[in-house]
């Protein structure tokens, strides 16, 4: 069921780790060159490449950029055929996902001080979040990236859905419409990554860019990072569940299922101090796996991506933890509380078997998109942080300390001269008063 069955005594289990690992962490040159000829027409011919590309990835026949753009009245129409129930709880959700962030702000000083020397902050004016749409549309990953920039106060959102079945998901636009994401574009893949980055005769360039997408569009946000900034590089979903002999393997069961079904190159990964515990949850997905309507996925992501690793101590599975760098780490020891002390690297921590990875992809509050791929090491969820960048400022009147300026001048023109740099080393000394 799991391809990757691991022991740390195996004395080559550090080698099997890091094939895992490097199998986790692919990357294909052949999606590079491909992603550099889509952003090198986006950039030559604009919207004539974009209409091309996308009849040409999406299998549709459109013959006016116009036909990429979502107007209210689609919106509200997507609304009206959704049950109301599901409607409710994509309120419910956004609701808790926007106050979360409102708070997060609220511990963030960024009101603007006016000191010598301090820092200035704002809000980016202008964002695209990419929502996927291809094997599965996430509703969900609408409110988790508008949330935050709502909260940060970004003036311009903008969103974006590929259409490869004909029409933006109905659940995609109701959310849009719940965050109350005025523009709306039925654009994808590198295409709409690269129009967006660059602009076109009708696409606007954005200042960044958010959202998580497959290996092309991760591509897109590598290769087009400087032209745009990008939230990180998201790469396929990942959890790594901490257990014990204590622990439920039903509901390791299905956590663990829960991950795969995003995708076939999602990586499901248990880690235990108990041998009957593997075995346990292993019976428990044979069995339950083939009932559902994603098994395919869920079984090609255990096989090809999905581990189980026996380890011999809790300060042995924090180390592999941290090795692996997960997405999510969901820890359900006994000594949950201790461990966590011990875990250096994760995207999202879970503790306790009630704190449930489903609840954190819908209504807890913290976005679900995290940084994957070992990327946790360096860097942190999607947050309100993604949204505000800061000006350092600078105002010295020399007369409220003339010696103190002077002092300034001297050290500034003795660094300057120490490097060579005599125009520095002058404009720091012509000052002196």
């Amino acid at each position: 069921m799991f391809g990757f069955n691991l022991n740390v005594r195996d004395k080559d289990f550090k080698s099997n780790l890091n094939k895992f690992i490097s199998l986790r962490n692919s990357f294909s040159e052949s999606t590079q060159s491909s992603v550099s000829r889509i952003i090198e027409r986006i950039k030559n011919e604009g919207d004539s490449a974009l209409i091309d590309l996308t009849n040409q990835y999406d299998g549709l026949e459109i013959s006016d950029i116009s036909d990429l753009f979502i107007d209210e009245e689609s919106i509200n129409s997507s609304v009206d055929k959704i049950d109301k129930v599901i409607i409710e709880a994509l309120t419910e959700s956004y609701k808790r996902i926007e106050s979360f962030h409102q708070e997060c702000f609220k511990e963030i000083d960024i009101s603007f001080k006016e000191k010598e020397i301090s820092r200035k902050f704002r809000a980016i004016e202008s964002v695209l979040m990419y929502v996927p749409g291809g094997k599965a549309s996430y509703p969900s990953t609408v409110l988790m990236s508008a949330g935050p920039a709502v909260a940060a106060g970004v003036k311009r959102l903008i969103l974006t859905s590929p259409r490869p079945v004909g029409r933006v998901n109905d659940l995609t636009l109701a959310a849009a419409k719940i965050a109350g994401i005025k523009e709306v574009f039925s654009l994808g893949g590198v295409q709409a990554i690269a129009a967006f980055a660059l602009g076109t005769e009708t696409i606007p360039k954005v200042d960044k860019i958010v959202g998580p997408g497959n290996q092309y569009v991760a591509e897109a946000k590598r290769q087009l990072y400087g032209e745009v900034g990008i939230d990180g590089i998201a790469g396929p979903s990942e959890i790594v569940i901490l257990a014990d002999e204590t622990s439920n393997p039903l509901t390791i069961s299905w956590d663990l299922m829960a991950q795969a079904e995003h995708d076939e190159l999602a990586s499901a990964v248990l880690i235990s101090t108990s041998e009957a515990l593997i075995k346990d949850v292993v019976k428990n997905i044979q069995k339950e796996v083939r009932s559902l309507p994603r098994s395919s996925i869920i079984t090609e992501s255990l096989l090809n991506r999905g581990g189980t690793i026996l380890v011999g101590s809790s300060e042995e599975a924090c180390e592999v933890s941290n090795i692996l760098a997960p997405e999510h780490l969901h820890i359900v020891t006994k000594d949950k509380e201790s461990i966590v002390d011990n875990i250096l690297n994760a995207g999202l921590i879970l503790v306790g078997e009630d704190s449930a990875n489903s609840l954190s992809d819908y209504v807890l509050g913290p976005s679900h998109v995290l940084p994957t791929g070992g990327s946790s090491r360096f860097s942190s969820p999607l947050s309100i942080e993604d949204f505000i960048v800061s000006s350092s400022y600078v105002n010295i009147d020399s007369l409220k300390d003339n010696e103190s300026y002077n002092h300034m001048l001297d050290v500034t023109s003795a660094i300057a001269s120490s490097e060579g740099l005599m125009a520095h080393a002058i404009a720091a000394k012509i000052r002196k008063k």
